[in-house]
């Protein structure tokens, strides 16, 4: 397949991987589930599909869907779930790769023990894309979202670490307690030092920038920098882009202006909802040339069987047991001593299932050495525990969300009318200072900005004060902003089909109208 012929197939993959996700929609399936079906169906039939190099597929698709998922994390509720998340990282991986090496050694005995360890190894992490590509779909409590979000960004440190102890056992290289401690702190401190270098340059550049496309170009140049830089350095490239992103999401509202906000978050949703859908139906189709090693033969499915499903079961049941022993146990534990809020059995449930595993681990998977021992058998594994991952658990998510009726809680701030009200009373204050002081034409057009501030005020105030009368009745005016929005966008293209209005000067209002229905459509969200 020349580059022609392969950027073709790429572009068909993009419309298909639209086609599934509008048909995930009808069907009330998360997205990832069908996308990664569909490109197992097209690989079982036979299609021919491109060799990707696991190294490449992580450079090129996963910093930016890194960069844009740390870009949204809350960090207020990050950094509160700090403690639950490092639990999450450090202990649940490390228990988990004993685990399924252990199980998949009892089962299948003439497998080494590296290659039970490196199995473990990949599949011990949860994978970022992953559970953003499941959960974003689905109203949660904001603590089990940021736990379950902050893990799966940073978690990729431990379980590299212990890939690459596993390796290197397994290829009777020498390698000690000590110095994989070493590592493992390199791989942390370099990523995490990388990425905030990396940050801070990318805020001052994106403060000196004018031109709202540059911007965005940036950030997606840093998102590949920082991961490629921290790598050439020993560092986790992973670790790098998500501390870049942070860095971005906390300073965001100094950085960017209004225009570079609108115009990134639009780019930046478009591309990651195009790499998202490319990621998981390449997953499925790596299924044609895991099969063409094994050159289709029974005997090593069914061996591949035998290493997928104890690694899978274990996979699956020990996070469930180390988030309810080393998190929900402990919470409650606490919370009689400190009246601190605890865990809820629901939510325990939820965090202990959202475990799929993604792309990074089917990456590992593929980058082991081909002399590595079992390497064809462990491949194969993983892309059948991945499978079961997405299909069993993301599949399974949103009605056991609906059955344990999880909800986001109700928090001691304020609520969003009672800010909208405290913001525009800040401006109200001002024009009314202002009016004070003014005299003719200027005292006019005061007057109507008072005026439009002093409804903005009252609307909210009664709205979170006055229940949910005042509510609809605030609904009822702002649909018929709305309605009048359409209005004077149909006469402004009935304008322009005329002749009466150039192009310019239709575009230019066109977006001011744009941003007005975007704000009312946004105050009618419930």
């Amino acid at each position: 397949m020349n580059n022609v012929e392969l950027f073709h197939y790429l572009l068909l993959l993009i419309c298909g991987a639209g086609a599934l996700t509008w048909l995930a929609e009808r069907v009330a399936i998360p997205p990832a589930v069908v996308l990664l079906l569909g490109g197992c169906v097209i690989a079982v039939a036979g299609k021919r599909a491109p060799d990707m190099d696991p190294n490449l597929l992580l450079a090129a698709v996963l910093p930016p869907l890194l960069m844009s998922s740390s870009f949204y994390t809350a960090w207020k509720e990050f950094r509160a779930e700090l403690g639950t998340i490092v639990s999450l990282v450090l202990g649940a991986v490390t228990v988990t790769t004993a685990a399924v090496a252990v199980a998949v050694h009892a089962f299948n005995p003439g497998l080494p023990w590296a290659a039970c360890f490196a199995l473990g190894a990949i599949v011990s992490p949860p994978d970022a894309v992953a559970a953003k590509a499941i959960l974003q779909r689905h109203p949660l409590p904001a603590r089990l979202v940021a736990v379950l979000e902050g893990e799966s960004l940073v978690n990729d440190a431990s379980g590299l670490l212990l890939y690459q102890v596993a390796v290197s056992a397994a290829l009777a290289a020498t390698i000690t307690v000590a110095s994989a401690t070493g590592l493992f702190f390199s791989l942390t401190l370099i990523g995490v030092v990388v990425g905030l270098a990396c940050g801070e340059a990318m805020c001052w550049v994106l403060q000196r920038l004018s031109d709202a496309m540059l911007g965005i170009v940036v950030t997606f140049v840093m998102a590949w920098a920082s991961y490629g830089l921290a790598d050439a350095v020993g560092g986790s490239g992973v670790l790098s882009v998500v501390t870049c992103g942070l860095v971005l999401g906390i300073r965001q509202h100094r950085v960017f202006d209004a225009a570079m906000r609108i115009k990134a978050k639009a780019t930046w949703e478009a591309i990651v909802f195009a790499l998202d859908a490319l990621v998981f139906i390449l997953i499925g189709l790596a299924l044609h040339g895991i099969l063409a090693r094994v050159n289709y033969e029974v005997a090593v499915l069914m061996a591949g069987l035998r290493v997928a499903l104890p690694a899978t079961v274990a996979a699956i049941a020990v996070r469930l047991l180390w988030v309810f022993a080393a998190i929900w146990l402990p919470s409650r534990m606490l919370a009689k001593r400190t009246g601190s809020q605890p865990w809820s059995a629901g939510e325990a449930v939820v965090l202990g299932w959202a475990g799929m595993r993604g792309v990074v681990s089917l990456a590992a998977a593929l980058a082991l050495p081909g002399n590595f021992p079992g390497r064809d058998l462990i491949v194969f594994s993983t892309f059948l525990l991945i499978i079961a991952t997405l299909v069993v658990q993301g599949g399974s998510l949103a009605p056991l969300i609906h059955l344990l009726k999880l909800r986001p809680l109700a928090r001691q701030t304020m609520s969003e009318h009672e800010t909208r009200a405290r913001t525009f009373g800040a401006s109200l204050a001002v024009l009314e200072e202002m009016d004070k002081q003014a005299s003719g034409f200027e005292r006019v057009a005061l007057e109507r900005l008072l005026a439009e501030y002093r409804i903005r005020v009252t609307a909210n105030e009664d709205a979170y004060a006055l229940g949910a009368e005042r509510v609809e009745g605030r609904a009822h005016f702002l649909r018929i902003e709305l309605k009048l929005v359409g209005t004077s966008r149909e006469a402004l293209l009935g304008l322009h089909r005329d002749g009466k209005v150039d192009d310019g000067v239709l575009h230019r209002i066109e977006s001011e109208l744009d941003l007005e229905e975007l704000r009312l459509l946004r105050l009618l969200e419930p």
